[in-house]
């Protein structure tokens, strides 16, 4: 964290190379001084208070931005991440300024079928039958799914909105691509690439069932 401070936020290499920034992204900065902050208070503390004052409201901006689109889906794993940790960390009325771009993310992927989104959400918002029943059938429609990166094309299967490859509706959680995280994954994506000779790790049912059995939803 220190090493990104003094980087001004860029991801520097040991050859120089930047290979990334934080920089306009107050959600990013705000969440790794909040974890700073939790894990080591007497070097984070006030730093963090700094940047929540100046930065706190700019976290909700690059969140309206990214759900205008589900292109680079990922994106949508890394901003739950973050404010997961910057609500569930704050304390005084600044968590009301996270939970309103918190709502800005989730209204727009709470009907993706997304076991991790959906347990993020329990964690903040505490139980909702519906979500809660939804992660259930999520979780043992995972099982059913094929364990190796078979290649998948439902194009014709399913109507295409936008992209001849982009579903209109979410596809059925069986049937989607193959990857090693399926909630990182567009819940749209009509074709995906594979060879069959990898076989998943589990992860993407792992995480989500550890936080079900955590929050009393199995």
């Amino acid at each position: 964290l220190d090493f990104l401070r003094g980087h001004n936020w860029f991801v520097t290499m040991p050859n120089g190379a930047v290979s990334t920034t934080f920089v306009g992204r107050a959600d990013q900065q705000l969440s790794l001084l909040q974890v700073g902050r939790h894990v080591n208070s007497r070097r984070f503390s006030t730093t963090y208070d700094l940047h929540r004052f100046f930065l706190a409201p700019e976290a909700i901006v690059p969140i309206s931005v990214e759900v205008l689109d589900d292109n680079s889906y990922f994106k949508f794993n890394i901003d739950s991440i973050n404010l997961f940790n910057l609500i569930r960390l704050e304390r005084s009325s600044f968590g009301g300024i996270y939970r309103e771009a918190y709502s800005v993310l989730r209204r727009h992927t709470d009907d993706h079928g997304n076991a991790f989104f959906n347990m993020i959400d329990r964690a903040l918002n505490g139980p909702s039958e519906a979500r809660d029943s939804e992660t259930r059938r999520i979780l043992d429609e995972w099982l059913l799914r094929p364990r190796r990166d078979l290649p998948t094309d439902l194009r014709g299967v399913y109507p295409a909105c936008g992209a001849e490859d982009r579903a209109c509706k979410p596809i059925p959680i069986i049937q989607r691509v193959r990857t090693d995280f399926l909630w990182q994954r567009s819940p749209f994506q009509l074709v995906g690439q594979g060879t069959g000779r990898i076989e998943t790790a589990g992860i993407d049912y792992i995480l989500p069932y550890w936080m079900a059995r955590y929050y009393g939803i199995l």
